[in-house]
């Protein structure tokens, strides 16, 4: 392995290990999608911190919202 300062040992393995910075992810939602964008405890949307993938609102889901809405 060679000669290495534990200086840049440690930075290295902190480097490898740190968790993912959720500002510099690219994260966007995309048109023609439906998102949820509050919700319950524990749901899977905006409100609670998701990413816009994981708030991202079935098909079958999206079509049911719109049903009862006149045109």
């Amino acid at each position: 392995m060679g000669k290495q300062k534990l200086k840049d040992l440690v930075k290295k393995l902190n480097a490898d290990n740190a968790p993912i910075d959720r500002q510099h992810v690219q994260d966007q939602p995309e048109g023609g999608k439906v998102y949820a964008l509050t919700g319950g405890v524990g749901s899977r949307c905006i409100a609670n911190g998701n990413t816009w993938r994981d708030s991202e609102v079935a098909q079958d889901l999206a079509a049911g919202a719109d049903a009862g809405k006149e045109s």
